[in-house]
């Protein structure tokens, strides 16, 4: 059977490197090539589509795979030359299979066993292929395969003084005036935890260096899976997934391609206290998740893709991660969201990960002008702006015009420390990598909202440390609801602050747990959920599925669900999460 394989429309991650400190323009021209560089598309198959298929070709509704990728051949043949002379190379699922069932059931919940990626031929009038694949009655979707972007405790660690995101002692920063205080309180959060290893930190990005010095200890190991074998030993769906993997390349080379995902594994979890470089937020464990990959002979062919973003945060949830940094962002030209990239958000947000996302390295406002994923504004995720030494929005230097950085007052969060941020750098050949053998030269300063993702997600990982069961809305609401409020950033953020981990740690959270006492189905489908606490906008889960209910009382929710949500006969397990995070205990219920 064939393969897919998705377009890349242009999707660029917002780079939090030294590159990123200038100041940058849209530029619809440069945009463009990024749009239009390849001939890569994404189909999503309708479900009944599929099963129609399946039941006229084999008389069966399982193992429908071999019929819809008969499917996606048939319509994109229809469509346009492909790509590649073996086709297997231009048709290429979303997703694998997953043994997992918990995993699987999220990917069926949100079609993405029923999404390819159709590569076609350069020369191919790629709109007028999009418009053809869009009129078949068997499609739900199509879009451009868009690229991404790149975006008390006092340790020992030499070069924690060039740190003052984490500790501001209002000296000069880069030869400019900093603020005394200016920062996220780190050492003092130090004094209640310095992280977990049992915390699990999903890196989307390039990759990373994890034999450096500063970040190895803190690399996240798979104990169910034996190096290099070629086995998948612990059935997820990944063969010597180790350390992390490398989605974009199917494979377990999780080094860095362009230094990016070292950057911002030094912010979260570089090794504290041992005599070395900087310290981390958090000494929780990274997992790097590689999505870009090497497509020319230079350091700076490098490329990530929707397709390869999407593969990237489904690995994120098969791996256990609790956290996903997403120090990326899709850019696009008519301000379109990807509905793939949405999906695969929203089964991050479906499995209960906490996603810290970036507001963008352009001077947009997010309230008028998107910038994906920051704006899908799912639950789980926290948009983050870039902060400086005097808790100003990022922006040139003495003038404060001039912003450098995404902001919105109705969709950014929060800001982060995120200009001259002292970090680890990547060794090897890319484009923000050294060569050098000489260990001082294994760090280096970066700007971009990336870095303040990053110190964001640090956070998070503390606190997740400090309340282990406590689920992704109560880690938002210590992050978002303890910031320093700061008048310069009223116009700017949400919350009108910085972040602030020992608050974020000490912080009082108001949480009513609902009381589950039973579910009543009607003929209709109606249902009724009774209990004591509820508030409506809560979550039913049914199993793996979440709903939100939008209608009730305190004492009785009202929903509509049908015998594919609730199969009749099978014991199902059921719990409630109120919006403010509280939840109830779990119901095992046979309708």
């Amino acid at each position: 059977m064939r393969k897919l394989l998705i377009i890349s429309i242009a999707l660029t991650l917002l780079l939090t490197s030294v590159l990123c400190r200038q100041p940058v323009s849209a530029n619809p021209a440069a945009a463009a090539r990024y749009l239009k560089a390849h001939g890569e598309v994404i189909v999503k198959f309708k479900e009944r589509a599929i099963h129609a298929v399946a039941l006229k070709q084999t008389g069966a509704t399982l193992s429908v795979e071999p019929q819809w990728m008969d499917m996606a051949q048939a319509i994109a043949e229809s469509a346009g030359t492909l790509s590649k002379e073996n086709l297997r190379d231009a048709i290429q699922p979303l997703v694998p299979t997953f043994r997992d069932s918990k995993v699987a059931k999220l990917i069926s919940q949100w079609g993405m066993d029923r999404t390819v990626v159709l590569q076609f031929d350069a020369s191919e009038d790629l709109d007028a292929i999009i418009k053809h694949l869009r009129a078949n009655e068997a499609v739900e979707f199509v879009e451009p395969n868009a690229r991404i972007e790149t975006g008390s405790l006092i340790p020992n660690d030499p070069d924690f003084s060039a740190q003052w995101g984490l500790r501001n002692l209002g000296l000069s920063v880069g030869g400019y005036p900093a603020t005394l205080a200016a920062d996220i309180h780190a050492t003092d959060a130090w004094e209640l935890t310095t992280g977990s290893p049992n915390v699990l930190i999903a890196v989307t990005d390039t990759g990373c260096d994890i034999t450096h010095p500063d970040l190895a200890p803190n690399i996240y190991t798979n104990p169910r899976e034996i190096p290099n074998n070629n086995i998948d030993d612990d059935n997820n769906g990944y063969v010597d997934d180790v350390n992390g993997y490398n989605v974009a390349d199917r494979n377990n080379d999780i080094s860095d391609v362009s230094g990016h995902g070292t950057e911002m594994s030094g912010i979260i979890a570089a090794r504290q206290n041992n005599d070395t470089g900087i310290s981390g937020v958090s000494q929780s464990k990274i997992i790097p998740v590689k999505f870009f990959r090497r497509i020319g002979p230079l350091p700076t062919d490098v490329e990530a893709t929707v397709a390869s973003a999407a593969r990237a945060l489904i690995y994120a949830i098969a791996s256990g991660a609790s956290i996903i940094n997403a120090s990326w962002s899709q850019t696009t030209l008519d301000d379109t969201e990807s509905q793939t990239l949405k999906d695969a958000i929203s089964a991050t947000n479906e499995a209960g990960i906490l996603m810290v996302c970036i507001a963008g390295n352009l001077p947009y406002n997010l309230d008028v002008r998107p910038v994906y994923p920051a704006s899908f504004l799912l639950p789980n995720q926290i948009v983050v702006a870039a902060s400086e030494f005097n808790d100003e929005i990022w922006h040139v230097p003495f003038d404060p015009l001039h912003y450098l950085a995404g902001y919105g007052i109705k969709t950014v969060d929060l800001a982060a420390p995120g200009t001259t941020i002292f970090t680890t750098r990547a060794r090897g050949d890319c484009e923000s990598c050294t060569r050098s053998t000489d260990p001082s030269q294994w760090y280096a300063n970066i700007d971009g909202t990336s870095a303040s993702a990053a110190y964001v997600t640090g956070v998070a990982a503390l606190v997740k440390s400090q309340f282990p069961d406590a689920n992704f809305i109560t880690l938002k609401r210590r992050i978002v609801e303890s910031v320093d409020v700061k008048d310069t950033l009223r116009n700017f953020v949400r919350t009108s602050g910085r972040l602030n981990a020992y608050n974020a740690l000490t912080i009082s959270l108001q949480t009513i747990p609902p009381v589950l006492r039973k579910l009543k189905f009607k003929a209709s489908g109606k249902t009724l959920i009774l209990g004591a606490s509820l508030q409506v906008g809560a979550t039913l889960f049914i199993g793996s599925k979440g709903i939100v209910v939008t209608r009730g009382t305190s004492e009785q929710l009202i929903t509509n669900l049908s015998t594919s949500d609730f199969p009749v006969g099978v014991p199902t397990q059921v719990r409630l999460r109120n919006p403010d995070g509280g939840e109830s205990q779990t119901l095992t219920i046979t309708r």
